[in-house]
């Protein structure tokens, strides 16, 4: 395989779910050590986000979250427990991969809009 092989777009590996990125503030709960730790989303999409964190997570951990969206002058606290997928380990800090594992359906599809620019 050459390098131009490899910078060709690849229709199969495109995300399912588009993203958008944003920053809203957003808790974790940490059911291990019982304490709740602050987060901002990176970006967000219909069935998950990516989170920064200064604490992290172990891969696979169902970790309850709380995301506080600020969105056109309207608010909304949506609930979810999430699982890390992955974790971009970085400077100062951690990016946690999540994906919604129970999340409630209205707030699903405002992420699903949101995400699509709606």
């Amino acid at each position: 395989m050459d390098i131009e092989e490899l910078l060709e777009d690849d229709s199969e590996q495109k995300r399912r779910y588009p993203r958008r990125p944003i920053k809203w503030k957003a808790l974790i709960k940490d059911t291990s050590q019982d304490k709740v730790v602050p987060a901002t989303t990176v970006n967000v999409s219909e069935q998950g986000a990516l989170l920064q964190s200064i604490f992290c997570f172990k891969k696979l951990q169902l970790l309850p979250i709380m995301i506080k969206v600020n969105y056109q002058g309207n608010k909304l606290t949506i609930y979810a427990k999430a699982e890390v997928r992955h974790i971009i380990i970085r400077t100062y800090d951690f990016q946690l991969g999540l994906l919604f594992k129970d999340i409630q359906k209205n707030d699903q599809q405002f992420l699903s809009r949101f995400a699509e620019g709606i």
